[in-house]
């Protein structure tokens, strides 16, 4: 029986507006000021947060400055990605719904809390629990991500739904054999869901009530 649902944030519960190879390059930027460029191209391959976690354990000077100097700048860039952004006009019906349904609301993200704030100031009303970058080092598609919303929600995974725009969502649910659900609101398309072995596949969230 399924007692709770888990979000993705950017692409799922809202607009994706994230510009990712800009937020990499600045990131790179910074990097240049603590490693070497060859330091640099290993991680080329590496998601923005792996990379800073990464470069921080080069032997080197100052390389925890870095971390704090490319969080801080992460955390400006997604504040401007998030200015003058709402939720999609139907995330908090949907929300409301499994709320007055008895169904436990979560939220996952590697964005900042404060872009989740600027973006849905009354998030509060609508969900029970959000874990963020902020809150864990191993974030998604790591599964100990997961891991931690499904404790603050105080159910187990195969009580859960995950539920996000990427595969990386995909990933990190399977890795605990959870139902996961991939929408169509972001920027991958259904090939790469069926890929990723999706559990689901919808256009958006208003399809999860039918699923429950």
């Amino acid at each position: 029986m399924i007692r709770g649902v888990i979000f993705d944030f950017d692409g799922t519960l809202t607009e994706l507006t994230l510009n990712f190879d800009y937020l990499k390059t600045e990131i790179v930027n910074i990097a240049r000021k603590y490693v070497t460029e060859e330091e640099i191209k290993v991680f080329e391959g590496y998601f923005i947060i792996e990379m800073i976690y990464e470069i921080e354990k080069k032997p080197g000077k100052g390389n925890t400055n870095f971390r704090h100097e490319a969080f801080e700048r992460l955390r400006v860039l997604e504040l401007e990605a998030a200015e003058g952004k709402d939720v999609y006009p139907y995330t908090r019906g949907v929300l409301q719904h499994l709320r007055d349904k008895g169904i436990k609301v979560g939220i996952i993200t590697r964005n900042c809390l404060d872009a989740l704030k600027k973006v849905f100031p009354d998030m509060d009303t609508y969900v029970d629990g959000i874990v963020t970058r902020e809150d864990i080092q191993y974030v998604k598609p790591d599964p100990s991500h997961v891991v931690e919303a499904l404790r603050v929600l105080n159910i187990l995974p195969e009580e859960a739904l995950l539920v996000g725009d990427h595969p990386t969502d995909i990933m990190a649910g399977k890795a605990l054999v959870m139902q996961t659900v991939g929408v169509l609101t972001g920027r991958t398309k259904k090939e790469d869901f069926q890929k990723a072995e999706a559990t689901h596949i919808l256009q958006d969230i208003r399809g999860i009530p039918d699923l429950l």
